[in-house]
């Protein structure tokens, strides 16, 4: 069984479109993917549309960005795309998303960095993000890749970061469950915390809706990952995984990276889906 429940396109900030990924992914032999793209539910319906096609089940999915220095991301699935509220929570972080990269853009240019905000949006295609700015950055010469440009520039805690306005996870949540979706949190270990808080952290969320745990991630290691199952074991939450692809000009990575690793996914994927009353 193949599976990868992260995957963004560019109805985000992923480099590929939803049906060239559901090819790709289709040639590879996978049989379920969730499209999780940043604060955006634009790609589902023609990622699904081409699944059915391809004999590809594709889940409903979303990264909702929380958090405000430290950065947060709480995966959705199972829920339906065509929920007011949850649109309008995506088109709030969208409007501030492209506030926020406009004004990264004017301080650049301030540093003497000339690049175009015109030139941010026409990379996109969908939600702005860093990202797209980067991409700016080395399509000017400024930066040798997407990882120099926010090592260096725009990264949290470099010259040009700006930071983003505060989401409280538990909104997130709330937001999710109300579309008839459920919460996991996305690669946990990117928070880049001691286990006591991060387990702590778990609880607070956990009671607040948080249902289930990344596992299985490029950021988890094998002991990374053996701690995030037990700690999802520990809680009886559900276990996800994901590769996080965006493409290699995002991340040098593949479709499924990491989660050959993901021994249990039969059972954990069909703890998911019943969970979100779908069936594969």
């Amino acid at each position: 069984m193949k599976v990868d429940l992260h995957l963004h396109t560019t109805a985000s900030d992923g480099e590929w479109s939803p049906d060239a990924l559901l090819q790709h992914a289709a040639q590879e032999g996978f049989t379920l993917l969730a499209i999780t793209d940043h604060d955006s539910v634009g790609g589902i319906r023609a990622a699904q549309e081409t699944g059915r096609r391809l004999g590809v089940t594709v889940i409903p999915g979303v990264e909702l960005s929380c958090g405000a220095e430290k950065e947060i991301h709480i995966l959705g699935y199972g829920f339906d795309p065509k929920d007011a509220g949850l649109r309008d929570f995506c088109d709030e972080r969208y409007a501030q998303r492209e506030t926020r990269a406009a004004e990264m853009v004017r301080r650049l240019c301030e540093g003497g960095m000339r690049i175009s905000y015109d030139r941010v949006r026409e990379l996109a295609r969908g939600v702005v993000a860093r990202p797209h700015v980067a991409r700016a950055l080395v399509e000017a010469g400024y930066a040798n890749s997407v990882a120099d440009a926010f090592e260096r520039l725009i990264g949290n805690g470099r010259p040009y970061y700006v930071a983003r306005p505060e989401v409280k996870v538990a909104e997130a949540v709330r937001v999710l469950k109300n579309a008839g979706g459920i919460a996991v949190l996305a690669h946990p270990m990117e928070l880049k915390m001691g286990e006591t808080a991060l387990i702590s952290l778990v609880q607070e969320w956990k009671a607040q809706g948080l249902a289930g745990i990344e596992v299985y991630h490029p950021s988890a290691q094998n002991n990374h990952a053996a701690f995030l199952l037990r700690l999802a074991r520990a809680e009886g939450m559900l276990v996800t995984g994901g590769s996080d692809f965006h493409g290699e000009g995002v991340r040098k990575n593949r479709v499924g990276e990491g989660l050959e690793r993901w021994a249990g996914v039969e059972s954990d994927v069909d703890a998911l889906l019943s969970r979100i009353h779908m069936t594969r």
